[in-house]
């Protein structure tokens, strides 16, 4: 049996159909670049996920259907403490069964740095194994093991995997290359033929970097996450009234000054985790673990100052309830379980609560996962109630079973990658959202929320350039990344020459599909004349065209405009704000129907995203007469005068579901803002 249909087998008994088919596109698109396909033998292929979606799972497939392939040595680049190295080979090592068959297929090696490693390695090579390498990402240990397989032949395919390529990888230094940065430039040398993929959910350091820096991606290929998985959308934005707690800015952590009690909100979060692991547990036995993370600070003792407060906690509630008398829970705990059962989860009586209670209370394990702590790894198999304090140590490739509840009163870092990277409560919790509860402070909240605009215009908008035809770097060039007010996109030691560039063009991409929204909507464009509006040719097209003096009118459109509460990207009454404020200076506002001879233009729909692309491109080819068409995005010659407002609606239909009938689609131009690009003087 194939690597591939093995793992299938073993994927099949947890995840549907869909999506192990997606999984399995996805990992063939990749090794589509490499050697083994007859593709470059150096390339460079990012693969973008969502933080907590699945990513090791798709590097498990990538692995088995390289072996297919024909890769003889899988470098895996697996974490940058042991901590994150051991927990990921593990993982690996199971999906794969290379600890428990007996065909004699795989072999393991782990930081293969000394000369008998490497002649191990190489003799497992020669008898026909596939040799899984799994390295900590240290950039002694990475030179150690180019130096090894510079030992193999140079005909041999390899592939590099790099886990969280945006950390540790990346250069820091402007006037000499950082160690690991250089350590991995001498690994990727050490193999002639080799596919080295980056797999990140925080893209913005290795999109950003200039082109001919070695670690730059050539290609990306975007991974969908599967069902069930509850990322920052179900977070802040679909399900933000019932699973966010507000925590006061006077409970945010100070960073030098260590609490002398629990603040009142980390009482309600813990109240909150009790009464949904009891509950949990209750109803469903094989649902745990079930766990907490708390993350206050990066200081190591006042990490510790926060379990031996939460320790304590549960030391006194334990002694304080006695079971079978529910009088004796208490107020705090069971408020939260009457909140949590009014968000969804299932009840029970007293009676049962208070047994299930005391269970909890008996079980839970505080683990202090930092550098100073004694612990090397959580183990989830000593019981089902884990909470897990830290901070750093916890913000990347760390993986929490069964998060319900989190705690985070760390102020929000300015850094989009950063902060993303600390919203370990996203996963596969579908089932588990209503028992969900993420406290953190309305700043935090606030950030978290853009950041979720931002993933996911970054994402459509590279999606479409790509699609196309044009390459990661003309992305970083010419389209570049939409940024919250105050924030950067990484560590500016990695990225240098961005150039912060007009905010441009916004597409509602998946507008209301219903006929009585639409109806609704051509009726407001009726009542301010666009429909009857006079043709105003953009070169060889025209186009029904409003151009407005007054504000009021364009503002009320968008106010009364029919649409889902949520559309990739579209942060609809923060585009109203910047077109009243943008009017203050340009005085005017262009609104134009964009249709095809009167008809409607057909478009594809992606599911995930909507509309793949509203926008039709340039036409170049001039007519006869010396007319051309510049492009949606260029009409009322916004490449020569940008500063202007337009607000273009566009008629369509969906491709190959044209019977369903015509729908209305925004696109706004706001003139100048915010949108941070790479120089294109570098």
């Amino acid at each position: 049996m194939s690597e591939t249909g093995r793992l299938d087998q073993f994927l099949a008994t947890s995840m549907d159909e869909p999506t192990r088919v997606s999984i399995w596109e996805s990992v063939h698109s990749i090794l589509s670049h490499g050697p083994a396909a007859g593709r470059g033998t150096d390339s460079t292929v990012l693969a973008l996920g969502y933080v907590q979606s699945g990513k090791t799972t798709s590097i498990t497939a990538l692995a088995a259907a390289a072996a297919d392939a024909g890769y003889a040595v899988i470098v895996a680049l697996l974490g940058s403490t042991n901590l994150l190295l051991d927990q990921n080979r593990d993982r690996l090592e199971a999906s794969l069964g290379i600890t428990t068959r007996a065909d004699y297929v795989w072999i393991t090696e782990t930081n293969p740095t000394t000369e008998a490693a490497g002649k191990k390695l190489r003799r497992f090579v020669d008898m026909g194994r596939v040799c899984l390498v799994p390295v900590l990402k240290h950039a002694g240990r990475i030179r150690a093991v180019a130096k090894q397989l510079e030992k193999m032949p140079d005909s041999l395919n390899v592939l590099i995997i790099d886990d969280e390529a945006d950390q540790a990888s990346l250069n820091t230094s402007r006037d000499a290359e950082s160690r690991t940065y250089g350590a991995i430039r001498e690994l990727r040398r050490s193999v002639p033929r080799h596919l080295y993929v980056q797999y990140t959910a925080t893209p913005y350091a290795p999109l950003l970097l200039d082109a001919a820096d070695i670690l730059s991606p050539q290609h990306v290929e975007f991974l969908t996450p599967g069902r069930g998985y509850t990322g920052g959308r179900q977070f802040f934005i679909d399900n933000a009234d019932t699973v966010v707690r507000n925590v006061p800015l006077l409970d945010e952590q100070a960073s030098k000054s260590p609490p002398l009690r629990l603040q009142r909100s980390l009482h309600q979060a813990l109240s909150a985790f009790l009464a949904g692991s009891a509950l949990l547990l209750l109803h469903d036995n094989a649902s745990p673990p079930i766990s907490m993370l708390v993350h206050s600070t990066a200081r190591n003792d006042v990490q510790a100052r926060y379990e031996f407060l939460i320790r304590r906690q549960l030391e006194a509630w334990k002694k304080e309830i006695v079971e079978g008398e529910i009088a004796t829970v208490p107020q705090s705990i069971l408020e939260e379980r009457a909140r949590l059962v009014a968000n969804g989860a299932r009840d029970a009586d007293d009676a049962q609560f208070v047994v299930k209670l005391k269970t909890v209370l008996l079980e839970a394990i505080t683990w202090l996962v930092n550098s100073a702590a004694d612990v090397n790894k959580v183990d989830w198999h000593v019981s089902p109630i884990h909470i897990l304090v830290g901070g750093n140590k916890l913000d990347r490739g760390f993986t929490v079973e069964g998060l319900t509840v989190t705690y985070m009163n760390r102020p929000a870092s300015p850094q989009v990658d950063t902060l993303e990277q600390r919203a370990r409560a996203f996963g596969y919790r579908g089932d588990l959202l209503p028992y969900c509860q993420f406290f953190a402070s309305k700043k935090t909240v606030r950030s978290l929320t853009e950041v979720v605009h931002t993933e996911e215009d970054l994402r459509a908008r590279l999606r479409d350039h790509v699609e196309s035809g044009g390459s990661v770097h003309s992305w970083a060039q010419e389209i570049g990344l939409l940024l919250p007010k105050g924030m950067v996109p990484t560590r500016s030691s990695v990225v240098q020459a961005l150039s912060t560039m007009n905010l441009g063009w916004h597409q509602m991409r998946m507008p209301s599909r219903a006929s009585t929204d639409t109806a609704h909507n051509e009726r407001l464009l009726s009542e301010i004349g666009l429909l009857d509006a006079p043709l105003v040719p953009q070169g060889r097209l025209s186009f029904r065209t409003l151009r407005l003096t007054s504000v009021e009118a364009a503002e009320a459109l968008l106010r009364g405009w029919a649409r889902p509460s949520y559309s990739p990207g579209w942060l609809h009454e923060e585009f109203i704000d910047a077109v009243v404020r943008g009017f203050q200076h340009v005085k005017k506002v262009t609104i134009m129907l964009m249709e095809d001879h009167g008809g409607p233009r057909t478009r594809g729909w992606s599911s995930e995203l909507g509309f793949v692309n509203l926008f039709q491109g340039r036409d170049l080819k001039a007519q006869p007469n010396g007319d051309f068409y510049p492009g949606d995005r260029y009409v009322e010659s916004l490449d020569t005068d940008p500063d202007q407002i337009v607000i273009q609606i566009h008629r369509t239909q969906v491709r190959s579901q044209e019977d369903e009938g015509q729908v209305l689609a925004l696109a706004i131009y706001l003139g100048s803002g915010l949108v941070v690009r790479k120089d294109t003087n570098v």
